[in-house]
């Protein structure tokens, strides 16, 4: 899949802005705070719902205006696909797919995949779980909507549970009113934790072959699926049920504390991934280089998953990324951009791209204050 053309309005810094895009690599070059990484954003907007950034709908609208707009044509295999998102300080969001309006947000997950890597995902490795499970949450959305029917289910049904147990402790409601919510939490959960075992059986191989070239067979990388309750490993290899017997059981168990505490204390959002180089914990002991290997690693692998469960490749965003790597970690890195993957990149230096526009399937494209121009020399 590719992006042909994007076009913004009133979007962060950009009023009206439309681009042709090539199939290959599309480098965009500028200073600081000139929008590289806008453009990268809105389509992380359309592929996920989301802005990378964390940003509310809000902070999206170019200052003095009520409303903007994203709209991009994919060419898939299966055909093109026109996605046209609206967000409005009124209105709120609306979204068109080949210009018929849309009633749910999530049927825009899944029209267009992307792999982001940004400076932040660098510090993923020693950084809080959170970020570890979004980055799974984020892979299988995009190529799963039961996945993200599920981690919407079981996200609604904690913040529901946690809000009930608050009330309990404060003595304005009853225990056994859990039991709605624990229903949802038990099932969803059960089929979020399977789908992320099996989704990294998946990954972690190719992590840790992409780990061995780029590394040159120094180190060895272990990517695990580290679930906070004792047992669920074996339980996720026998399937959904089998999980949700056990996070039932554990539910029960630590009632009593999770009242006292106010929090829900079972489920798949206190699990983590674990990841060990040379037979270490990563976290703990790697050093800023081999963060960077691991990092890089995981990203490749992630686009080599998607390309395989999606039979096309999606598309891949590098924001600013190249300049943080080492000379042989860019060579990796910009020889998966060469393998058939429609790419964006930013950078402020077009050296750190080793990009030309003259070379086939290649554009280069200057950023100043919201204006875009593309470069033929």
């Amino acid at each position: 899949m590719y992006v042909a053309r994007l076009t913004l309005r009133n979007f962060r810094n950009y009023r009206d802005l439309s681009l042709e895009l090539s199939p290959g690599v599309n480098a965009f070059v500028g200073a600081n705070g000139q929008g590289k990484t806008n453009l990268l954003e809105a389509l992380h907007l359309l592929a996920t719902g989301r802005s990378q950034r964390g940003a509310r709908d809000p902070e999206l609208i170019l200052a003095g205006e009520d409303e903007m707009r994203v709209w991009a044509r994919v060419e898939r295999a299966q055909g093109p696909v026109e996605i046209d998102l609206q967000v409005g300080t009124v209105l709120g969001r609306r979204l068109q797919l080949n210009g018929l309006p849309q009633r749910r947000m999530a049927d825009l997950v899944g029209r267009l995949a992307v792999v982001f890597f940004g400076p932040d995902d660098l510090q993923v490795l020693k950084g809080p779980p959170a970020g570890r499970r979004r980055f799974l949450d984020i892979l299988l959305s995009q190529v799963s909507p039961a996945y993200l029917h599920h981690l919407q289910r079981y996200s609604r049904a904690l913040a529901q549970r946690n809000r009930l147990l608050r009330q309990i402790q404060g003595g304005h409601a009853a225990r056994d009113e859990l039991e709605a919510w624990d229903i949802p939490l038990i099932e969803s959960g059960a089929e979020i934790t399977v789908r992320r075992f099996r989704a990294l059986a998946n990954l972690a191989p190719v992590a840790a072959e992409q780990h061995r070239r780029i590394s040159g067979r120094v180190e060895d990388l272990e990517v695990s699926y580290a679930p906070a309750l004792p047992g669920i490993e074996s339980a996720a290899q026998a399937g959904p049920a089998e999980v949700a017997q056990l996070l039932q059981q554990e539910l029960q168990r630590r009632r009593g504390e999770e009242v006292a505490r106010a929090v829900t204390l079972v489920g798949p959002h206190r699990d983590d991934l674990a990841l060990r180089i040379g037979g270490k914990d990563a976290r703990a002991f790697a050093s800023q280089g081999q963060q960077r290997t691991a990092v890089l690693a995981l990203k490749l692998a992630e686009l080599s998953y998607m390309r395989a469960v999606l039979d096309e490749p999606p598309v891949l965003l590098l924001d600013d990324v190249v300049s943080e790597l080492d000379p042989d970690r860019r060579r990796h890195l910009l020889r998966a951009v060469d393998s058939g993957v429609q790419t964006l990149l930013t950078s402020t230096d077009p050296q750190d791209l080793a990009i030309r526009a003259w070379e086939p399937g290649h554009r280069l494209f200057e950023v100043r204050a919201g204006q875009v121009r593309e470069r033929k020399e």
